[in-house]
């Protein structure tokens, strides 16, 4: 059947020439990297506005409290953000699971942190039951809906599997920005502006401020006694931003090594730096080879 003449340009597929070939479909790698960065610095910022604009939500002290965020005090079964909250978490977690990592333990670990992020998406946070201490918010929401209050006494598992895959998942992206955002490093051109020495420094600050958010924030919940605080809403918001800042940053990176657009000139800039062989002696140590 033949295309509209109106659109046969829009339906017309790359001159068959290797190179235009290879930037075409090399443009797909580089969309799920841009995205996935995208898309994990709206997260947060996504929730607390349009739960606000659409559904006059206060901010919730939580990423997760979102799930249980009723719209109205007089209607239990409205609970407009967990479509939201479900969707971008399954979105993260696709854009972690389809990117293949340059190494084994890259890919790995990022299979991991997708499989956590599923769990943080398909187990809600975790509600107090019937005698276990519980802050305003919760005993304002089981008041407003008590098949809650049955659903957290009887339903919900003991295990915290929530927060076991969301403390997962940092800890997975942290140890994916330490010990392996240098591997693609050694394919920089030479002369370039930000350098192997300063990526490598960059990723590491990074890397290092994923635990030091980490622990700052739950030093100020824990001092907050059980009374919920706008610190835990920023921990998380604060550690999937790092993440979004690391994935950002790798992606310009790999943009500058033509990695993706152009393997035989990024393997020119390994010869030119002097490190290829070094890097096909560890590939052959390492059966790659």
């Amino acid at each position: 059947m033949e295309t509209p003449k109106g659109l046969k340009g829009l339906n017309t597929p790359p001159p068959p020439d290797e190179q235009a070939l290879w930037r075409h479909f090399s443009a797909t790698y580089l969309a799920i990297r841009l995205g996935l960065a995208l898309l994990a610095f709206a997260f947060p910022l996504v929730l607390w506005a349009w739960g606000a604009w659409a559904h006059d939500l206060a901010r919730q002290p939580s990423l997760s409290a979102y799930f249980w965020a009723a719209a109205t005090l007089h209607d239990c079964a409205a609970f407009p953000m967990r479509s939201l909250l479900v969707g971008m978490l399954f979105a993260i977690a696709a854009g972690l699971y389809a990117y293949k990592g340059l190494t084994d333990l890259e890919n790995w670990l990022l299979n991991l942190a997708a499989l956590c992020a599923v769990t943080v998406a398909l187990v809600p946070e975790r509600l107090p039951k019937m005698g276990e201490p519980a802050s305003q918010r919760v005993r304002d929401l089981k008041a407003l809906c008590p098949a809650i209050g049955n659903w957290a006494d009887v339903g919900q598992a003991d295990p915290p599997y929530h927060y076991i895959a969301a403390i997962g998942l940092f800890v997975l992206l942290f140890i994916v920005a330490w010990f392996c955002a240098g591997k693609s490093l050694d394919y920089l051109p030479p002369g370039t502006r930000l350098g192997k020495k300063t990526f490598l420094w960059l990723y590491r600050l990074i890397a290092l401020m994923m635990p030091i958010v980490g622990i700052a924030g739950g030093l100020k919940v824990y001092l907050a006694g059980g009374e919920e605080t706008v610190a835990l809403f920023m921990l998380e918001a604060g550690e999937i931003w790092l993440f979004a800042l690391y994935w950002g940053l790798k992606t310009y990176e790999m943009s500058l090594t033509k990695l993706q657009k152009d393997p035989a000139q990024a393997v020119r800039h390994a010869e030119q730096s002097g490190t290829r062989v070094a890097m096909a002696d560890e590939a052959r140590a390492a059966g790659k080879a």
